[in-house]
C-alpha cells in the first residue's frame, strides 16, 4: 500500500509561492483559431436535444503517434471519423471504418478493453442497442456488443468510461443511465470485464448502480491516492434537494459510497466532471457543471478526508447551463485553466456561451473568463468536447461540438503556450500484455519546486473521450526534477531530470533494456545500447527511454552495467525504484 512519506515532496512543496513559480512574466491573451473545415474535419451534428447531445472523441486509433477524431451524432445518425496524417490535418475515412447509422448515438468512450494493443471504442445508444467497435488494426472496426454480453435495448444510455476497478489488467465499463426518463426503471451498468471478450453486468451486486437517481456521467479517479480507482456519478435534477452525486471508494475491487463522509454529494444538474489538481497539494479536485444555480468547484483536502466548496472564490459559478467541462493548461504555465460547454438558460442575462477560466494561483482569485477573446466563446448549444495535442506542437487543442452546426476545431496559438515550456509522458502498463495504456496510472512531478499530478484516464468528459498521453505545463522550468509513475496496486517507478519540451514514454521497471518484449535481455539488445549511448548527463532522445535503466534520462554505463547483469542473470526482472 502507498504510504504517504511517498507523497511528502509533493506536499511539502506546494506551500511556494505559485505567483512567482518558475519565473512567468505577465501572461499574454489565450488564442485559439478554429480550423476544422481548413484541417479536414466537415460534419454537421445533429439536433441531439432529446438525447442531450452525442459523443465524440479525440484518440489515437492506429498507433501512429497522434490524434485521431471520430464524431457521432449526425442528423442521419452518420457518424465524423477522420484519421490524422501526423500533422494535424486528417483524411475522412468514415465510409470505411465499419461504423453503421445510428439513430440515436450518445456516450462515447475509448479504450483498449482486448487488450491486442489498439483502441476500441463504445457508444452507448439512446434507447437503441449500444454498440462496442473492437479496434481490427488497420482503421477498421467490427461491432461485438451482443457477443461480448452488452445488450440494452430501449434504454436511455448516457456517458460511459473505463476503468480497471479490480485491478486484473482487464478494463470494465461503467454506463451510465438517465433513469426515470419517460419513466424508464433501467439504471446504471458496471460491466465487469471477463477477460475473455466477455462482460457481466454486476452494477448491484457492487452497490454502484445509484439506486435509481437519473445518472449522466461517471468518473473513474482516485480521489483518494491509494492505487485504485475509485467512482464518482454526476446526477441529474439534484438541484431539487433529493438527487445528488455520489463517490464510491474502491476498497481493493469492491466499493463502499463514501458521499456523505467526503463533502461530495452536491446536489445539482450535474452535466459535467472536471478532474484536476489546482492546489499543487497531490489530490484531485473536482469542477462539476449545473444549471444556471451555477457550476461547483470542489476543492479535496487531504488532511480532513473531504471537499469544500470554493466556487466563489474562483469566481467559476458561470450561471448558465453548463454540459462537458475539463482542466488543461492551455498556456503551459503550470496552472490548470478551465474550459465549459454551455446551452443557454432562460433566465434574463443568459447567452449561453461557453467558458474559459485561466488558470492563477489562488491568491490571485478569482480566475477569469477568456473565452471570447481567446476566440473559444461559441454561443451555439454545446454538450460535448475533447482535447489533445492535435497538431503535435506541445499545446492542447479542443474539439468542441455545434448542436444543429458544423462541428468546431480550435487550435491553440497562444503566444505562452509557445513560450513556456512543456512535457509529455506516453505511460505503458506494468502487466505485460494487459492494460497496455497503464489506465488508472498516476504521475506525479516536481520542477523547481512546484508538484504536479496526472492520471492516466478512458472516458474523461461528458460523452468523450480525449487523448491518454499526460501533459504537463511547466512554465520556464527546462527539467522535470523528480516524477514517480504509480501503477494500480502502488508499484512506483521513480526517475529524475526529464527535459523539457519532449513527449516521453515511460515503461515500466520491468520492461527496461527489453525492446523486443521477450522478456528477457540478449547481447543484440545491449549492443544496441551501446552504439545509443550518450553519457552521463547528456540527455537521451525519444525512443532511447526503454534502455534507461535507472531513469536519469541518460544512457551510460551505468545503464549498460545494469542491462549486462540482467543478461547474466535473467531471472532479475527489475531493479530497485529507490526510496
Amino acid at each position: 500500500m502507498r504510504s504517504r512519506d511517498v507523497r511528502k515532496c509533493v506536499l511539502t512543496k506546494a506551500v511556494v509561492l505559485l505567483g512567482t513559480v518558475c519565473g512567468v512574466a505577465s501572461a499574454a491573451p489565450l488564442s485559439f483559431s478554429e480550423e476544422a473545415v481548413a484541417r479536414g474535419i466537415n460534419f454537421t451534428i445533429g439536433f441531439n436535444f432529446q438525447q442531450y447531445g452525442a459523443g465524440m472523441l479525440m484518440s489515437d486509433l492506429d498507433n501512429d503517434g497522434d490524434l485521431d477524431i471520430v464524431v457521432s451524432g449526425g442528423s442521419t445518425g452518420s457518424f465524423g471519423i477522420y484519421e490524422n496524417d501526423g500533422s494535424g490535418n486528417f483524411t475522412n475515412r468514415s465510409f470505411t471504418a465499419g461504423f453503421i447509422y445510428m439513430s440515436m448515438s450518445s456516450g462515447m468512450a475509448a479504450a483498449d478493453y482486448d487488450n491486442d494493443g489498439d483502441i476500441d471504442i463504445f457508444l452507448s445508444g439512446w434507447y437503441t442497442n449500444s454498440r462496442l467497435y473492437r479496434n481490427n488494426g488497420d482503421f477498421t472496426f467490427t461491432d461485438v456488443a451482443v457477443s461480448a454480453g452488452i445488450v440494452d435495448p430501449n434504454t436511455p444510455n448516457m456517458g460511459a468510461s473505463w476503468g480497471d476497478i479490480n485491478q486484473d489488467g482487464h478494463l470494465d465499463l461503467y454506463v451510465s443511465v438517465r433513469t426515470g426518463h419517460n419513466a424508464h426503471p433501467g439504471s446504471n451498468a458496471m460491466y465487469i470485464n471477463n477477460g475473455d471478450g466477455t462482460f457481466t453486468n454486476q452494477a448491484v451486486a457492487l452497490n454502484v448502480d445509484a439506486e435509481g437517481d437519473p445518472t449522466l456521467l461517471s468518473a473513474f479517479f482516485d480521489f483518494d491516492r491509494d492505487g485504485d480507482d475509485d467512482l464518482y456519478l454526476g446526477t441529474d435534477k439534484g438541484s431539487g434537494g433529493f438527487w445528488k452525486n455520489r463517490l464510491y471508494r474502491n476498497d481493493g475491487g469492491s466499493f463502499t459510497e463514501v458521499t456523505t463522509q467526503t463533502n461530495s454529494a452536491a446536489y445539482i444538474d450535474c452535466m459535467g466532471i472536471a478532474v484536476g489538481d489546482l492546489n499543487y497539494d497531490g489530490y484531485y479536485d473536482m469542477y462539476l457543471t449545473n444549471i444556471q444555480q451555477g457550476n461547483k468547484l470542489f476543492m479535496y483536502d487531504p488532511i480532513a478526508g473531504e471537499y469544500s466548496d470554493a466556487t466563489a472564490a474562483a469566481g467559476v459559478g458561470s450561471y448558465e447551463i453548463g454540459w462537458g467541462t475539463f482542466f488543461a493548461d492551455f498556456d503551459n504555465d503550470t496552472f490548470l485553466d478551465t474550459y465549459v460547454c454551455n446551452h443557454q438558460g432562460p433566465l434574463p442575462g443568459a447567452d449561453g456561451a461557453n467558458r474559459l477560466y485561466r488558470g492563477a494561483d489562488m491568491a490571485d482569485w478569482p480566475m477569469v473568463d477568456e473565452a471570447a477573446s481567446a476566440g473559444v466563446g461559441t454561443t451555439a448549444p454545446v454538450y460535448c468536447v475533447a482535447e489533445g495535442d492535435i497538431d503535435g506542437d506541445g499545446d492542447i487543442d479542443m474539439l468542441v461540438g455545434n448542436n444543429g452546426g458544423r462541428v468546431h476545431l480550435y487550435i491553440n496559438n497562444s503566444a505562452d503556450a509557445a513560450s513556456n515550456n512543456w512535457v509529455r509522458f506516453n505511460v505503458v502498463g506494468n502487466q505485460g500484455e494487459l492494460n497496455q495504456h497503464a489506465i488508472g496510472a498516476c504521475v506525479d512531478i516536481v520542477h523547481d519546486g512546484i508538484p504536479q499530478v496526472r492520471q492516466v484516464r478512458a472516458g474523461t468528459n461528458y460523452k468523450t473521450s480525449s487523448e491518454m498521453t499526460l501533459h504537463f505545463g511547466l512554465g520556464q522550468s527546462e527539467f522535470v526534477d523528480t516524477l514517480s509513475v504509480i501503477y494500480p496496486g502502488n508499484t512506483i517507478r521513480n526517475l529524475t531530470n526529464a527535459p523539457a519540451n519532449e513527449t516521453w514514454t515511460l515503461w515500466p521497471q520491468n520492461r527496461l533494456g527489453d525492446p523486443n518484449g521477450n522478456g528477457r535481455i540478449d547481447y543484440f539488445e545491449l549492443y544496441t545500447a551501446i552504439i545509443s549511448r550518450t553519457g552521463p548527463g547528456n540527455p537521451i532522445t525519444p525512443g532511447l527511454e526503454i534502455f534507461d535503466m535507472d531513469g536519469d534520462f541518460d544512457l551510460d554505463n551505468d545503464d549498460l552495467v545494469l542491462m549486462d547483469l540482467r543478461i547474466r542473470t535473467p531471472g532479475v526482472k527489475g531493479f530497485s525504484a529507490g526510496p
